[in-house]
């Protein structure tokens, strides 16, 4: 489902720069729980990274603070997302990481919720 969310849908999503850092840490086990091969996992990183509005580390800097205040006891790994939250216009973070439903600066939307949404407002998915 998240990667008919993140192909298909009209959202726009924007990540702090180093996202796509992790993920290519990652992609070797992100590949394998969604039976991708290598190449299938390079197009859809490409296609991500086309859709994606990423969010300059100095855009972020401002809203450090706030949100190193509202995460270091929760998972400060979390604060360039909630600071990239707080510095864009946006409706929140989409996470199924439940540590971050307990800061309160921006709204966290799971998977399940953000489909619920969508398909409220008439996307099919």
């Amino acid at each position: 489902m998240a990667r008919r969310i993140l192909t298909h849908s009209p959202i726009e999503f924007s990540a702090p720069a180093f996202l796509f850092e992790e993920v290519e840490r990652h992609l070797p086990s992100l590949r394998e729980r969604a039976g991708l091969s290598e190449r299938q996992s390079s197009e859809l990183l490409g296609r991500l990274r086309g859709r994606m509005v990423v969010v300059p580390e100095d855009s972020l800097l401002p809203f450090w603070g706030e949100a190193k205040a509202a995460m270091e006891a929760i998972d400060p790994r979390d604060v360039a997302y909630v600071a990239a939250a707080l510095a864009l216009p946006c409706d929140g973070i989409w996470s199924d990481d439940a540590h971050l439903k307990c800061q309160t600066l921006v709204t966290c939307w799971t998977t399940k919720e953000l489909v619920a949404v969508l398909r409220e407002h008439g996307f099919p998915l």
